[in-house]
């Protein structure tokens, strides 16, 4: 951990202890059992977070505790509610956590997170119900960009990318998902808890947890369809030992451009998915086609370039990936507007089928094929620099020519298992 992240920790951590520290000398606490009812109640919704996906190779999840932080902050003082969100923070999911400094991060940075929401809400008047409902949506709307915002600060720090990409990615993430929960199930608990009191817990564990298991079923759904995808292109690839790994390493070609044109976070996790399959509509395509060492005749050709076709109507069977079916689809197209399914030209090409053609391209040329021998690095490079403004965006160009040391590194650790790659 560089020293920078542990200063960025540390000084969260005097922020939470301050405040709660002062807070406990003006302001009511509720009684420590309902604190601690509370609390364990969040802690264990935390126990079961839902997983968004990898960053850098982290997990990032969303814990469903944070409604019952976000309802401690309305109905509770803002100590009571940053001691509920503390021991929520400590979750059995936390606990796996050996570095210490990470359950310190997380409890400081849900406290204060906590605190902000308690806080905002008591500065509306909140004898209209409809007062109310603002106020406590605003409640959660701080929360969020409280807590994302130091989430996002620590992964940038971690990792060394842009701040703002994190934090937008992070809130794309919350409002999408998370607040649709937070909202309906605090209400809940908000306006239930006068009624029946602690109780409340009771009821809302459960369908938090409900929700928390379709969600999850859900996820494991798309997960398998799109493992099965993935086994299609690698037995497709397997068929030709000079192809073999060619999807991995387009996807990672194309993280490389992706990071200098600002796509990142779920945009750059659609466009590695998207490279992972944008040869899979080759499943229809004959072996003898695709193996052939001679050159291929017209008829042969025709049936290759039905791939981007095939390829984007299989992924557009699921529902969850329509984002990528454009960007398979038009991976072949070209700058100059002879490219193919369609022809389309310059910016009409969408600007991921567009880095995935250039690294398609790339990759193609660095690998041996049936028919003629891979190109070197530095070869392949001028035969792509030659097609600046033909086949490629001419900015994507630049930015492969300037990424030119870290396209080489891949090549050369994930090449196929061939004597004499050429270095």
């Amino acid at each position: 951990m560089s020293l920078s992240l542990k200063f960025y920790i540390a000084i969260i951590a005097i922020i939470a202890g301050v405040l709660i520290g002062t807070l406990l000398f003006f302001e009511p606490i509720e009684p420590w059992w309902i604190i601690v009812l509370w609390g364990l109640s969040g802690w264990v919704a935390d126990a079961f977070p839902v997983e968004v996906r990898k960053i850098n190779g982290n997990i990032w999840v969303i814990g469903l505790g944070m409604t019952f932080n976000l309802s401690a902050a309305v109905l509770f003082s803002p100590i009571s509610a940053m001691i509920i969100g503390a021991i929520a923070a400590t979750s059995l999911n936390e606990m796996k956590i050996t570095q210490w400094y990470k359950i310190l991060f997380n409890v400081s940075q849900i406290s204060i997170a906590t605190f902000a929401a308690a806080f905002i809400y008591r500065c509306f008047p909140v004898n209209l119900a409809i007062v109310k409902i603002f106020a406590i949506a605003i409640a959660i709307a701080i929360y969020a960009i409280v807590n994302n915002s130091f989430v996002a600060g620590a992964i940038s720090l971690a990792t060394k990318k842009k701040f703002k990409w994190i934090l937008k990615d992070v809130l794309i993430d919350f409002f999408g998902l998370s607040i649709f929960i937070s909202l309906s199930i605090s209400y809940l608990a908000i306006y239930l808890y006068p009624f029946i009191h602690f109780y409340v817990v009771f009821v809302i564990l459960g369908p938090l947890l409900g929700i928390r298991f379709v969600i999850d079923l859900y996820r494991k759904f798309l997960n398998t369809k799109l493992e099965a995808m993935y086994a299609l292109t690698k037995a497709l690839e397997e068929k030709d030992p000079y192809t073999a790994g060619h999807s991995e390493r387009v996807s990672l070609y194309c993280e490389v451009i992706a990071e200098k044109v600002g796509i990142y976070g779920k945009h750059l996790d659609d466009l590695k998915i998207a490279a992972q399959l944008h040869d899979v509509g080759k499943i229809g395509v004959r072996d003898l086609v695709l193996n052939k060492p001679e050159r291929l005749t017209l008829i042969e050709y025709e049936e290759v370039k039905r791939h981007p076709i095939d390829g984007a109507n299989i992924i557009s069977q699921i529902p969850a990936f329509e984002r990528i079916v454009g960007w398979v689809r038009y991976h072949h197209e070209r700058w100059d507007g002879t490219g193919y399914p369609e022809g389309l030209k310059g910016e009409d090409i969408p600007l991921e089928a567009r880095i995935i053609g250039i690294c398609d391209v790339y990759d193609a040329l660095t690998t041996k094929r049936s028919y003629r021998e891979e190109f070197s690095h530095d070869e392949a490079l001028k035969m792509i620099l030659s097609e600046k403004g033909k086949a490629f965006d001419p900015k994507l160009v630049d930015i492969l020519i300037e990424s030119a040391d870290e396209f080489d590194k891949i090549r050369i650790e994930h090449a196929p298992v061939y004597p004499g790659v050429k270095k």
